[in-house]
């Protein structure tokens, strides 16, 4: 689950408010249309939450978070922040939205359908071009940037520079594999300096998207270097010559794909991601907002249906 604060979300204007909460769903199957051949009463499965078309030029090539005829605002097309969403006991899903995961605790798999998805597709790019000793930052270890330094970890021999406001956020992420953790702050261009002997990293990935970080993401980018940024905070920084390094790109990372998020549960599966959840009741939803907006959470907050 999450929360925008009134005034944080940019795109929340876009969004008709009348419909059910809940955007990082997972349950269990209870019964399957008669065209459904593929799924079994009593398999678990996590719902991919991008809503799409399935046959413009977009889902055609298998982009199917960018389809032009649900795109409403940049999230007017999520399950939960547009549509029905999971926070409710039973809930009907088109099948080609659904990724079994066989007989997996869903509620463990929740999180992965949105916070670990998206890290993940932000990451994709640097991924495939990651070459050892490279030096990729990390802006945000919130409930996404804690999922990118174990995607880099695990499919990458990069070193791992991690930005954060907390210094509990950026104990987190050493001990998920970061390699070095920083004050997000005046000081963190020389941080990133000194660290990368004043060469620059080769990528960022911006989870939090303010004016302040996303302009040290490209003061830092070094050439033919990448920025995701998947991060929402509205802000906006110049590009231009000589205000960016030359030759790198800047991307504005939206959402994933259900190809994204079948390799992301079998990572799980695999038993490489650390996956921390908070139950809560349904009963127990204000709760859960509560201790979202104190910060109390350990993990992602999981609504389980009793």
């Amino acid at each position: 689950m999450m929360e925008s604060q009134p005034g944080s979300d940019p795109y929340a204007s876009a969004i008709d408010a009348n419909y059910i909460l809940g955007h990082e769903t997972s349950g269990v199957v209870e019964a399957l249309g008669s065209s459904v051949t593929d799924l079994s009463k009593g398999e678990s499965v996590v719902v991919h939450h991008m809503r799409h078309c399935g046959f413009c030029n977009f889902c055609e090539a298998g982009v199917e978070q960018h389809c032009k005829y649900f795109k409403r605002g940049a999230i007017g097309m999520t399950r939960g922040c547009g549509f029905d969403g999971g926070l409710a006991e039973y809930l009907v899903v088109p099948r080609t939205e659904l990724v079994s995961i066989g007989h997996e605790d869903p509620v463990l798999y929740a999180p992965l359908t949105d916070a670990g998805v998206t890290a993940y597709a932000s990451c994709k790019e640097i991924i495939r071009n990651a070459r050892p000793g490279q030096h990729v930052l990390v802006i945000g270890i919130g409930g996404l940037g804690s999922y990118a330094v174990q995607f880099l970890r695990l499919l990458t021999s990069v070193r791992i520079i991690a930005a954060d406001n907390s210094r509990q956020r950026l104990a987190i992420a050493k001990d998920l594999g970061a390699d070095e953790a920083i004050l997000s702050d005046a000081s963190s261009k020389a941080e990133i300096a000194r660290i990368t002997s004043s060469r620059g990293v080769d990528g960022v990935v911006d989870f939090v998207g303010s004016d302040a970080t996303l302009q040290l993401a490209v003061s830092v980018v070094r050439p033919q270097g990448f920025v995701s940024v998947p991060g929402m905070q509205g802000g906006s920084v110049r590009l231009g010559w000589n205000l960016m390094a030359t030759s790198a790109k800047f991307s504005l990372s939206l959402g994933s794909t259900r190809q994204d998020l079948r390799e992301v549960c079998q990572l799980a599966k695999e038993g490489k991601l650390r996956i921390e959840v908070d139950r809560f009741s349904f009963d127990d939803i204000p709760k859960a907002y509560q201790h979202l907006r104190d910060g109390k959470l350990k993990g992602r907050a999981v609504i389980v249906m009793d």
